[in-house]
């Protein structure tokens, strides 16, 4: 084989240096077309010809790296080649023989894509409120909170931020319109920002923006809602406008999408079993299937 790898590196600058550089190489995709064009290796009776490199090399790759994936494509080949060989020489003929493996094969195949048809084409995606609602109502138990989940404004502003004690009478304000000023304000001078948004948010995930390691259910109870902490860069307020801790039954918004999922995958195995129960209804009152 090494003498083989030697006489391949000096075959390939002689035989296929230019090929390589031809744009439709560059620029192609595996078209299937094997078995054509110039021989470029034989191995006993299979041979490879140049248009089975097609594909193998990405556009702009370079003639050094384009000659290193043939290359590597080429000894692949040829290695995967002889010992087929070999093996194929040297097992018993019933431990050659994958007929029932690959009537398998083909069978899970054509179901899984003849399955994939139906959902595609008959698969109600449409789930109503309603149908969250009962859902949520029914498997409550399912849906305990492992995290404190909250809602809330909150703004990040640049501790040297001239607008300070304004954001911080604008976060505090019950008025609508100061709650308005706040908006337009915070657009312009904040350097991050959540702003009557009614998402649930983990509690987790909001520490990566604003350090809430001070904060918890407690002080929420006990009517502390606003939040105010300065570190070396930024200000950080934050109006707490609901809190929930863990343990407790998740707020049906955060899961819906969770329910949306779980409805329609009951729905497609209910369209699938259906389907298999109709066919083998069929099949027997077509007298295509006996039990002996």
């Amino acid at each position: 084989m090494r003498t083989f790898l030697r006489a391949l590196n000096n075959l390939l600058p002689a035989r296929i240096r230019s090929w390589l550089l031809l744009p439709l190489l560059l620029a192609c995709s595996p078209a299937g077309n094997k078995g054509t064009g110039e021989v470029l290796v034989r191995v006993y009776d299979k041979y490879l010809y140049a248009s089975d490199l097609e594909g193998i090399v990405p556009p702009g790759t370079s003639v050094r790296d384009s000659l290193t994936l043939v290359r590597t494509f080429i000894q692949n080949w040829v290695d995967k080649e002889l010992i087929a060989r070999k093996a194929d020489e040297n097992l018993p003929g019933e431990q050659k023989d994958f007929s029932l493996q690959l009537e398998e094969y083909r069978n899970s195949l054509i179901i899984f894509e003849y399955e994939k048809m139906l959902v595609k084409q008959e698969l109600d995606t449409v789930v109503s409120n309603d149908e969250l609602d009962e859902y949520y109502q029914q498997n409550k138990a399912s849906f305990i909170l492992q995290e404190d989940v909250m809602r809330m404004d909150y703004l990040v502003l640049f501790s040297d931020s001239p607008e300070y004690r304004r954001f911080r009478n604008y976060m505090r304000a019950d008025d609508l319109e100061e709650r308005d000023s706040l908006i337009m304000y915070a657009s312009r001078y904040a350097e991050k920002l959540n702003l009557m948004d009614d998402k649930w948010v983990k509690k987790d995930e909001l520490s990566k923006t604003i350090p809430l390691e001070r904060y918890t259910y407690n002080d929420f109870m006990a009517n502390r809602r606003f939040f105010e902490l300065r570190d070396s860069l930024f200000i950080y307020m934050v109006n707490f406008r609901d809190y929930i801790p863990a343990d407790s039954l998740s707020p049906k918004e955060l899961v819906q999408g969770k329910i949306r999922k779980i409805i329609i995958n009951k729905r497609k195995n209910e369209l699938i079993r259906n389907m298999r129960q109709q066919v083998l209804h069929d099949a027997i009152e077509n007298n295509q299937v006996e039990i002996f």
